[in-house]
């Protein structure tokens, strides 16, 4: 998966990352570099992140809102709590190995073909289902959406949804060449 800076400035979840950033590091009276460092950054990946070129990784993210105080959700969201988790960096990397290896056996695909449904190497899917892979929040987000599950359900701060009336949900892949998931085709 390729991320541009015109997908860095386009997301919501880094403008509220960077929204928060600026406000928290504001509040607490330490200079920048001062913050960055307590937040587990250096200098530049905080420039970045607050002028919202950079794209920090989960454990990273997880990182920051533990040294915050502040789920990590509420960091990307700015939404209101609900019935959510806050689990660790380590513990959603687990989980997004266990939510993808899951979909992975459901849907009939062989590994390769599957790792191209997610626009993934064939390395890179089994660094993700064996849980220690350390995606960043945009990769999670494509990840996310080709999955057709929220990037919460993708980290275990969500319960997963429930298919409305036992229908199966059809996956939504970015390009035309990529199919919907075999056991999702209806048949």
């Amino acid at each position: 998966m390729v991320v541009t800076i015109a997908d860095r400035l386009e997301s919501p979840y880094l403008a509220n990352l960077a929204n928060r950033l600026i406000a928290e590091q504001s509040k607490s009276g330490l200079s920048k570099p001062e913050f960055a460092e307590f937040v587990g950054m250096s200098g530049s990946q905080f420039r970045y992140v607050r002028r919202r070129l950079g794209n920090p990784s989960i454990t990273m993210l997880a990182e920051i809102s533990k040294k915050l105080r502040v789920p990590l959700y509420e960091l990307l969201e700015a939404k209101p709590v609900r019935d959510r988790k806050n689990p660790s960096g380590p513990k959603m990397v687990e989980t997004i190995g266990t939510v993808v290896n899951e979909r992975f056996r459901k849907s009939g695909l062989t590994k390769q073909e599957f790792a191209k449904f997610l626009n993934v190497s064939l390395p890179q899917l089994y660094l993700i289902t064996d849980g220690v892979s350390n995606p960043s929040l945009l990769v999670l987000v494509e990840l996310a959406e080709r999955l057709n599950i929220s990037l919460w359900e993708l980290l275990g701060v969500e319960s997963p949804r429930k298919a409305a009336s036992g229908a199966k949900r059809a996956a939504t892949p970015k390009t035309s060449r990529v199919a919907r998931l075999p056991s999702q085709r209806g048949a």
